[in-house]
């Protein structure tokens, strides 16, 4: 077990315990204790030890860890104990949890975008507008690409936090304006463009906020479901 924590100093590039010893502050005596005994190195040393050396504290004191995934705890060994009626029972009720776990937390995420939608397409109208009213008569307000348009919004975007701050902007407000920032052009990426949802490929249009379905073929649309 010595060997461990030895191997570990010395690939450190310490080929003597003394230097690793003195250069972290630890008694040279102790420190050999450490190596000879490292199963009775104690907690808050092996902490330290691990971080110094860059590993974790089973490497330290030479314990093996469990491969990920072979730990039994007390609801694995009551459910190894089932009948294997019982467990498809489980094993149903399982997948069930799992479905709705995912639905609500899909629902959660939808109420925590959709306020950011909201923002987004009115600052995104306000920027058209603006745009609009700048051009001159028979000048046609168009971008070259959709990569240019996304790049206009979100420095329209900042134009518009850096005016609500003002001249006595400070850092946190700026760290607070960036992160709304961000959470808006999350929501333009969403409504701009295509997505497939339930195995449909749907276009999402950001000037209405309306949902325009396109099926894979005839057949698909007459069994479809759209909803907006």
């Amino acid at each position: 077990m010595a060997s461990n924590l030895l191997e570990l100093r010395r690939a450190a590039g310490y080929k003597n315990a003394n230097d690793f010893a003195e250069a972290h502050g630890i008694p040279a005596s102790t420190y050999a204790r450490y190596e000879s005994n490292p199963d009775k190195i104690p907690m808050d040393r092996a902490w330290q030890l691990a971080d110094i050396l860059g590993t974790t504290i089973d490497a330290i004191v030479g314990r093996k860890a469990p491969a990920p995934g072979t730990a039994r705890g007390e609801v694995q060994l009551e459910y190894d104990g089932l009948t294997p009626e019982a467990r498809q029972l489980a094993d149903e009720l399982r997948e069930f949890v799992l479905m709705k776990d995912e639905k609500i937390r899909a629902r959660r995420r939808c109420e925590e975008e959709r306020p950011y939608e909201a923002l987004c397409y009115q600052y995104e109208q306000q920027m058209l507008s603006e745009l609009r009213d700048g051009a001159a008569f028979g000048e046609l307000v168009a971008f070259d690409s959709a990569e240019a348009a996304r790049t206009t919004f979100e420095s329209f975007l900042r134009e518009q936090a850096a005016k609500k701050r003002g001249k006595l902007s400070t850092k946190a407000q700026k760290i607070v304006d960036d992160q709304v920032i961000e959470k808006i052009m999350a929501a333009y990426d969403r409504t701009h463009g295509e997505f497939e949802l339930d195995g449909m490929h749907v276009l999402w249009g950001s000037v209405d906020h309306g949902v325009m379905v396109e099926y894979d073929s005839a057949e698909s649309a007459r069994g479809g479901d759209a909803r907006e």
